[in-house]
Parts: structure tokens; C-alpha cells; sequence
């Protein structure tokens, strides 16, 4: 259980001097925090020189972050379990880790069990929006004693909500939801590039924004999805004149592909017939038949 609130006379510390590690002290140091130590695994006058500038306190070892009572890991996905390792020791007793780096559910364990195996607490933490944006940008966390641990961080200015009460939650929020924010990139990318060279991309996006423009997102989340089940095979067979006219343009239709072939596999199973026309009344219930027709291997 966390025992003790972050107060002005408590340090603040950061592992990791990236753009997430110096954004995120810099603002806390604007918001009023005293203190914010610095350290990154390994040391270098690289790190410590953006830090310093961040007005962070650079630490060369992490025996330091016994001091503080709150301690963010802003390494690397491939460094996050080294960082655990290497601090866990030193952190004081009280203190809460709370590790923000981008890993799936599993690697995000792999890291807690580091942290809690050496007595001290951990929280699954996600960003979910620009690190350059510091304090303000929105972050998610869960563990046990998530809820307490985001209003702590509330009151330091921080925008940050409890989603769980297990690690791994926020993680998996995170990762998977990166498939939404990711696929949306590259289809932009894919489908105006190919405009672009075919001339029409100002009309493209202004037609698309203008249908996204209609209705509130989770709205149109629920008529793309719902719809799905009646309207895959046409919209399978739509795609393949899409393909057909990104690969004219010279672009690969890798995505296009991609969404045909989903499209495919659920007219396969022949749910659009057993609906007789009757589209689902909500996302989740799509969501059900779609696990029904696509059950786990």
C-alpha cells in the first residue's frame, strides 16, 4: 500500500533522459516539485548534459533514488527490465515505481515481478499522447493502488487516470490501441500518397474528414463495426478495385490488401445470411459474434 503522499519537500526521480524523461521533469520543476533526480543506465555526458539543461539533478549511479519517493523508468522497451534490475535495490521502501515504458502486457510483468520480487511497489504505466507535451500529456496506469497513485500524480498537475488494478492493463491498452493509431498512420499514408499521384488527395481527405466530421468517433467506431457483419463481402469486393488502382499509382498496397483479406474472412463464414439484415445494436454485441465466428486456436 503506498504510505505516504508526494509533498512539496519530496524529490522527484526520473531513470531514463529522453525526450519522455526531460519533458516530464522539466515540467514537474515548473509545476512546483524541488527536486527532480535524474539517472540513466548507462551514465553518459550525453544524458547528463540534457538533463542538467532539463534542470534535473543527475544522479551517476542509482543509489541516489533512495531519496525519492516517487520514481518514473522512461528508458527504452528493450532496456526497461535492465533499469528494473539495476534500481529496484535502491529504491526506498515507501517508494512506487512506475514504469511508462511502451511494452506489451507480458514484458511489462516481466518487469513488475523484477520490482516486487525486491519488496517495492510497482505501476503499470502508458502514455498516450506526445512526451513533449510533459505533465499534460495522458498517461494510464494500474496495479494495486493504481487509483491512489493517480490522484497522487493528479495533484502534481499530471493528467493521469487508473484504468486497473493488475499490471499489464495499461500496457495492453496501450499496445493494442497502437494498432488503431499506427494502422490509421500508414493508411493515411498509403491511400494518399496513391491520391496524390492519381491528383485528387485534397478531395480525398476532404471527403473522408467530412464523414468523420458527422458523428462523435466512438459513433462512427460502432457503425464501421456493427456494419462489418452484413457488409464484408461487398466491401471485399470494393477493395479489390482499390487494390487494383493503388498499384497502378506505383504505391504497394500492402494495407489495402491487408483490409481486404479481413474482409474476406468474415464473409467466409457466412454471418451476413444468419443476420438476415439485421445489423447488431451495439459494438459489444459485434464484438460477441465476431468472438463466436472467430473463436480462439
Amino acid at each position: 500500500m503506498v504510505t505516504r503522499s508526494t509533498g512539496p519537500q519530496e524529490p522527484i526521480a526520473i531513470i531514463g533522459a529522453g525526450q519522455l524523461g526531460t519533458s516530464l521533469g522539466k515540467s514537474l520543476l515548473a509545476q512546483g516539485v524541488p527536486k527532480v533526480l535524474a539517472c540513466n543506465l548507462p551514465s553518459d555526458t550525453k544524458t547528463r548534459a540534457r538533463a542538467e539543461a532539463a534542470g534535473m539533478s543527475w544522479l551517476e549511479s542509482p543509489e541516489g533514488l533512495g531519496e525519492a519517493r516517487i520514481i518514473f523508468s522512461a528508458v527504452t522497451a528493450d532496456s526497461a527490465v535492465h533499469a528494473a534490475k539495476a534500481c529496484a535495490p535502491s529504491i526506498h521502501p515507501d517508494a512506487v515505481y512506475i514504469d511508462l515504458n511502451s511494452m506489451g502486457p507480458n514484458e511489462k510483468n516481466a518487469a513488475a515481478e523484477v520490482v516486487t520480487s525486491a519488496g517495492r511497489k510497482f505501476i503499470d504505466g502508458a502514455v498516450l499522447g506526445a512526451a513533449a507535451d510533459g505533465i499534460k500529456m495522458p498517461i494510464i496506469v494500474s496495479g494495486e493502488n493504481a487509483q491512489a497513485v493517480a490522484e497522487r500524480l493528479t495533484l502534481l498537475g499530471m493528467n493521469v487516470r487508473a484504468v486497473g488494478t493488475k499490471s499489464g492493463e495499461a500496457a495492453a491498452i496501450k499496445i493494442v490501441r497502437s494498432v488503431l493509431a499506427k494502422g490509421l498512420e500508414v493508411l493515411y499514408v498509403e491511400a494518399l500518397l496513391s491520391a496524390h499521384r492519381l491528383g485528387v488527395d485534397t478531395e480525398v481527405l476532404k471527403t473522408f474528414c467530412d464523414w468523420l466530421d458527422m458523428r462523435p468517433a466512438a459513433a462512427s467506431a460502432q457503425i464501421l463495426v456493427t456494419t462489418h457483419l452484413l457488409h464484408a463481402e461487398r466491401r471485399m469486393h470494393e477493395l479489390d478495385m482499390s487494390i487494383a488502382a493503388v498499384r497502378e499509382t506505383g504505391v504497394e498496397p500492402v494495407l489495402t490488401q491487408a483490409i481486404r483479406d479481413r474482409l474476406a474472412m468474415t464473409a467466409a463464414t457466412g454471418i451476413s445470411a444468419q443476420l438476415a439484415g439485421v445489423p447488431p445494436k451495439s459494438t459489444a454485441e459485434a464484438l460477441d459474434l465476431l468472438e463466436k465466428i472467430f473463436p480462439k486456436a
